[in-house]
């Protein structure tokens, strides 16, 4: 799969999640990006690599040597992405996070505020 189709579905997910109350960002090559779900938990979302099998879900917090920065939220990559993939995928990170004993951000800012690459983010509206 092109850059360019990836850069494509990833904005069109983007924009129909916009509508339904989640900000979404990705970055200016559209390789992969972030959406901030209504309850205020950042999700990063990418096309899964290694064998293009779908999109891939993580959710973030904060880094710690112990648990890293994220963890995975569903166990497949799955091919369609709606509200109920991204509302199940967000309450499996954060159940997973919670087994890690994972330090969740307090708000999306917070992690805004502790991202590298922020300059890169674009809205998808």
């Amino acid at each position: 799969m092109d850059k360019a189709t990836i850069k494509s579905e990833l904005i069109l997910i983007m924009q129909m999640l916009a509508q339904h109350g989640y900000k979404c960002f990705t970055t200016t090559k559209g390789e992969y990006g972030f959406i901030i779900t209504p309850s205020d938990n950042v999700l990063y979302i990418q096309r899964d690599t290694y064998w293009w099998q779908g999109w891939t879900f993580s959710l973030a917090y904060i880094p710690s040597t112990k648990n890293g920065s994220g963890c995975g939220c569903l166990e497949d990559p799955v091919q369609e992405v709606d509200v109920a993939t991204v509302e199940r995928a967000e309450s499996e990170g954060l159940s997973f996070a919670l087994r890690l004993g994972a330090e969740l951000y307090r708000d999306s800012d917070s992690w805004m505020r502790k991202y590298w690459a922020k300059d890169d983010l674009v809205r998808i509206e």
